[in-house]
């Protein structure tokens, strides 16, 4: 199954393992670690982040900005699924909204602090990761 994650950059750590785990049991995964679409420059994640900060200054004429939006929205089209790994910033909502918006199943990873931003699109909240990878293995 091909499955994106959409998650903010402060789960990095959190993606990770979600993007390792799915890996190994066979799934193909886009996040924004792996497939490079927020790394633009090679540069640490610290200084991708401040140059990433400066770049949101000039968004509209930043090409790199159009970059990582149509790395993303190509990422959305070839999923299967959507996994919002919660917390979850403005941008991962967003991306759970167009993958619900193009038919894809979108299911949610964590506790669920503001219920009003999910309107019902997701399929089925899991409480962890251990709980999800248990169930998409069988």
């Amino acid at each position: 199954m091909k499955i994106f994650i959409a998650s903010p950059w402060r789960n990095q750590e959190k993606v990770f393992e979600a993007s390792k785990r799915l890996t190994e049991q066979g799934h193909e995964v886009y996040s924004f670690l792996q497939n490079g679409a927020n790394l633009l420059t090679g540069s640490s994640i610290g200084e991708e982040l401040r140059t990433f900060g400066e770049a949101l200054q000039n968004w509209e004429n930043n090409p790199n900005i159009k970059q990582i939006f149509e790395s993303e929205l190509q990422g959305l089209k070839n999923s299967d699924m959507v996994v919002l790994l919660l917390p979850a910033g403005h941008s991962s909502l967003i991306e759970a909204g167009i993958g619900y918006g193009a038919g894809k199943r979108i299911v949610i990873i964590g506790e669920v602090e503001k219920p009003e931003v999910f309107y019902l699109i997701c399929e089925k909240i899991y409480p962890d990761l251990e709980s999800f990878l248990k169930e998409i293995k069988s």
